[in-house]
This record gives C-alpha cells, structure tokens and sequence, in this order.
C-alpha cells in the first residue's frame, strides 16, 4: 500500500519549529489489569521541551527521507507476523481498544493531570509520549516504551553527579529518555517503528487474551477441527497461539477455506497432520505434538514458487 495520505502529512512534518508548535510530554502508568493506562503531564523547562522537539522532528524526517530513498517501506500492520527491519508498519486502531483510548485522551491535554512524583506513578510506568501540537494541522504522538532502568533511583548502588572538580550523591529520581521511538500517531496512523514493543505499549497480550473466546469461535465456526477442547486449552494457555489465531480469524480467505482444500495440501506438503470421519462429520485432527504445523496450515503458510517450483513453509507473509 503507498499510504499517500500519511506520505503527505509526513512531508509535512519537515517544516515544524518552535515558532508553529507547542511541545508536552506526558508519562503514562499502569492502572490495573485490563485498563488503560492513565496519562500525566510534566512540567519541564524550555530548555528540555526543545530536546524533545528535536528527537520527535529527527525521527519524523529520518522516516520521510528514508522512505523517500526506498530504504523503508510503510506496510500494513500484521500483529502476527514478525516485523522485518525495513517495514514500518501502519495501523487505524480499533474504537475502544488500548492505542485508541491514548490517543483519545491525548487529544485533550490539558485536562490531563501534572505528574506529581507520586511512588505508585512511578513503579507502574509503562510508556512516555511526546505530543506535538502545530499551529496549522493535527497534533503528532511519538511513544517510547519505558523500562524501570531509566529511572535511576531505582539503582541499589550509589548514584552520584560530577561538578567543580567534586561528586555529590543523587538523592532524587533522575529519569532517562533516550532517542528512540517505538511508534508515532500521525493524520490518523499509527505509525510502528518497533513491533514487539508497541505490543507492550498498548496492552496487546491482554487484549488477545480478552478476545480468546470469540477468536477461537470465528476459527471454529470456519473449519471443524477434531479434539478441540484441547486445541482450546493449548491456544488459551499461550498469547503467541491466540495472536497467530486472531490474525487467521482476520483473513479474507478464511469464510472460503474447506477441508478439501486444506487436505490438499496436506497432501501435497506431506504434512503431520490427517483428517477423520466421512461427510459431513469430516474433521481435520489437532495434535498438540505439531500445533504449529496446524496453525500455519490454516494461515495459508505453506507456499510454492512459481519461478523456481520450491515449496516453503513461511511463518510471515503479505498479500500482493
């Protein structure tokens, strides 16, 4: 997909300074299992709010510039696939998931609270974001995954700072924010830079495993499968599974898969794995001993060459 849209607001993003666009940061903490995370505003110097202006226009026109010279590609986000190091993946998430309800609360900054320093803000950080609000277009997120050793008064050692020739202990939280950016809100995108890491921003292990039950309906639902109680426990019991799942519950080609067509490849691929019954009672058999075979069996992943006529097993693919 070219994305012409996001190419032009990116494009766009060259020209931003501090004379068309306000700068907040804002740290983002943990709430409680299932919930989104609650956002607070720092205070900040002139001085710092113009280093992260400068990180979030860096990583902007890094990524316009890059993209222009064909280094990267913007590719559509595929949670079950692995991320190449040259794909950017783009993302519209869902109404009320995670990255939804961020960016809706950012979109208000300043009903935000302040950060106060309070010890369980602290503790249960999870993310910062960098908000850039323009002048003349829409207001840019950039989030960094946060980690607790970027805060320094977590250290067991001493922590100390080098000033006129002598070292004075830090008794104060000192944080680090370093210049890396794991995704960026930008004209309606999500913009991935790091996959794995916006999964762990924004929740994504919880959220799949919120939806176990009606992925593995849809999957159920389009392909009868033998011993499915323990297919069920298996996916329940492991988040990698059901994402893989819940990519397969989201494909095209899914409502038109039979077991004939499936059987065939079996076939074809000399596949450990077999179909049972006769009729309408014909099932394709789960073995937990060749789960992941199974499952990329139904995500369409054993493939062949038409250039060459070698057969692969691929554990990412994208439609052309």
């Amino acid at each position: 997909m070219t994305y012409q849209a996001l190419r032009i607001a990116l494009t766009a993003c060259r020209t931003i300074d501090a004379t068309n666009s306000s700068v907040t940061v804002c740290l983002a903490s943990k709430t409680g299992k299932d919930r989104p995370p609650s956002l607070h505003r720092l205070q900040m110097t002139d001085e710092l709010a113009e280093g992260f202006r400068t990180l979030a226009v860096d990583t902007l026109r890094k990524l316009d510039a890059d993209l222009g010279k064909g280094d990267v590609t913007l590719e559509s986000y595929n949670p079950g696939d692995p991320q190449v190091s040259h794909e950017v993946e783009v993302h519209v998430p869902d109404p009320g998931s995670t990255p939804h309800v961020v960016v809706q609360a950012l979109n208000d900054l300043p009903q935000l609270p302040v950060f106060d320093g309070a010890p369980k803000t602290i503790s249960n950080l999870k993310f910062h974001v960098i908000a850039i609000q323009r002048t003349a277009g829409s207001d840019i997120y950039l989030f960094r995954k946060y980690s607790k050793t970027k805060e320094l008064g977590r250290s067991k050692g001493l922590i100390a700072w080098f000033q006129d020739n002598t070292f004075n202990q830090i008794t104060e939280p000192v944080f680090i924010f370093d210049n890396q950016i794991d995704a960026a809100w930008i004209d309606g995108h999500m913009v991935i830079f790091k996959k794995d890491n916006y999964h762990v921003l924004f929740q994504y292990f919880s959220e799949v495993l919120q939806h176990a039950q009606t992925t593995l309906d849809t999957i159920k639902a389009a392909i009868p499968i033998e011993n499915v109680a323990q297919f069920e426990q298996d996916c329940k019991g492991n988040a990698l599974i059901l994402m893989k799942l819940r990519s397969i519950a989201g494909r095209s080609y899914l409502p038109t898969l039979t077991l004939a067509t499936l059987e065939a490849v079996i076939t074809a691929r000399n596949l450990p794995v077999s179909v049972t019954g006769t009729g309408s009672a014909r099932k394709i058999v789960y073995d937990p001993q060749h789960k992941w075979k199974f499952l990329r069996l139904l995500d369409d992943g054993f493939l062949s060459s038409g250039s060459t006529g070698l057969h692969y097993e691929v554990t990412g693919k994208r439609a052309l």
